[in-house]
C-alpha cells in the first residue's frame, strides 16, 4: 500500500517539477513626438529594413495615424506613439532590424539603426504555464547616428 501511494505521489509530483525553455522576444523602443505642430505628425510611416541595409529594400512598412485626445496641458506639443493607430503588422520598432520613421508634411525621416538588447535570450518557466513571457529589454540604438540610451526617444523637431 505504501509502495502505491509512493509511485502515485511521484507520478503527481514530476510533472510540476517539469520546466520549458521559452526564447525572448525584444521588447519595442518607445517614442513620442514632441515640438512639432500637431499637423506635422498627424500621420507618419514607420518603415523595416534589413539590419545594416537601411537604404535597401523596405521589407515592411505602414502608415500610422493620430487618433489621441492628448489634453492641451503639461505638454501640449508632445504626441506620444501609444495614441496613433494603424491597419497592419507592424507593432512598433524593435530589435532585429533597422527602422525608418518618415513624417509626410515635413519630408523628413528618422532612421533608427544599431538597437542593442539586454543579454537576456530564454527563459525557464514551468510546463504548462502558457501565460509568462519572456522580453529582452532595449538598452541601446542611434538615431540619425546619434547613440541614445535606454528604450524611450523623444523625436524633437530640429534635432537629428
Amino acid at each position: 500500500m505504501y509502495r502505491l501511494i509512493t509511485i502515485l505521489l511521484l507520478v503527481v509530483s514530476l510533472p510540476s517539477c517539469c520546466e520549458k525553455k521559452i526564447y525572448c522576444s525584444s521588447q519595442v523602443l518607445d517614442f513620442a513626438f514632441t515640438g512639432f505642430d500637431r499637423s506635422e505628425v498627424r500621420s507618419f510611416t514607420l518603415r523595416r529594413f534589413k539590419k545594416g541595409d537601411q537604404w535597401g529594400p523596405v521589407l515592411d512598412s505602414v502608415q500610422y495615424i493620430y487618433y489621441g485626445q492628448a489634453p492641451v496641458t503639461s505638454r501640449p506639443d508632445t504626441l506620444p506613439f501609444a495614441d496613433y493607430r494603424t491597419v497592419g503588422n507592424i507593432n512598433g520598432i524593435s530589435a532585429g532590424n533597422d527602422w525608418a520613421i518618415y513624417l509626410p508634411a515635413t519630408r523628413k525621416t528618422y532612421f533608427i539603426t544599431s538597437i542593442f538588447t539586454d543579454e537576456k535570450k530564454s527563459q525557464l518557466v514551468r510546463c504548462g504555464d502558457d501565460i509568462t513571457g519572456c522580453s529582452s529589454v532595449i538598452t541601446n540604438f542611434a538615431i540619425n547616428e546619434n547613440w541614445q540610451n535606454g528604450g524611450f526617444v523623444f523625436i524633437q523637431k530640429g534635432k537629428w
